[in-house]
């Protein structure tokens, strides 16, 4: 489970982000609201990578924050891909993928990356990687991964046509685990549920 309980993020004197109750078992989720809705907030903290100002957030019973032994169960991917420039896209997943899990990932990554259309470019410094084709290798990453929380920052944005469609359906059949993506117009449909943010703080979500 996923539990939220009074949850207030504030910059400065300024609230980005109020939710008083939000409960989500494992299944997929959409974030939507407007800009400044704190969408990318709540993706940051659930990861743990930022602390709330006040309230509780629980991921699988425990303090994403706080417990480096939640944080190893997920997989964040922001606006900013955190790859490392001057490897190639193979070595990149290489480094995350055995260095904390075993290379036994780097078959299903493999997979990801042929699904996703990134054999051709796998021996090329990610430097040279357009905004799309970073997104697709940190995406991949992480669905290889096998992290039970899958979080993705606006993963659709940057991508072609073809390859929505394909990160779409790859998603809409992940099952058994948590993929909560954020979204700014239209994407393709995961299925699961949509949750509102910046619209009612005491109940922010369908």
């Amino acid at each position: 489970m996923i539990e939220i309980r009074d949850l207030t993020k504030r910059y400065g004197g300024r609230v980005v982000l109020s939710i008083r109750e939000l409960s989500l078992k494992p299944g997929r989720y959409v974030l939507r609201g407007p800009n400044g809705s704190g969408k990318t907030t709540l993706l940051r903290i659930l990861a743990g990578l930022i602390k709330p100002s006040s309230g509780e957030v629980r991921v699988l019973g425990g303090d994403p924050y706080g417990e480096m032994r939640i944080k190893r169960l997920i997989a964040y991917v922001g606006h900013r891909t955190g790859l490392v420039e001057d490897l190639n896209g193979r070595e990149n997943a290489t480094l995350l993928l055995c260095g904390l899990l075993g290379c036994e990932r780097l078959g299903p990554f493999m997979d990801m990356a042929r699904r996703l259309n990134l054999e051709h470019i796998l021996g090329r410094p990610v430097r040279t990687y357009s905004k799309g084709e970073r997104t697709k290798l940190s995406v991949a990453i992480a669905l290889a991964s096998g992290r039970e929380v899958l979080l993705l920052d606006e993963p659709f944005a940057p991508l072609d046509v073809p390859s929505r469609e394909t990160l779409g359906d790859m998603l809409g059949t992940w099952e058994g685990k948590f993929v909560i993506i954020t979204a700014h117009g239209e994407v393709p449909d995961i299925g699961g549920r949509t949750i509102e943010l910046g619209r009612n703080p005491h109940r922010p979500y369908n």
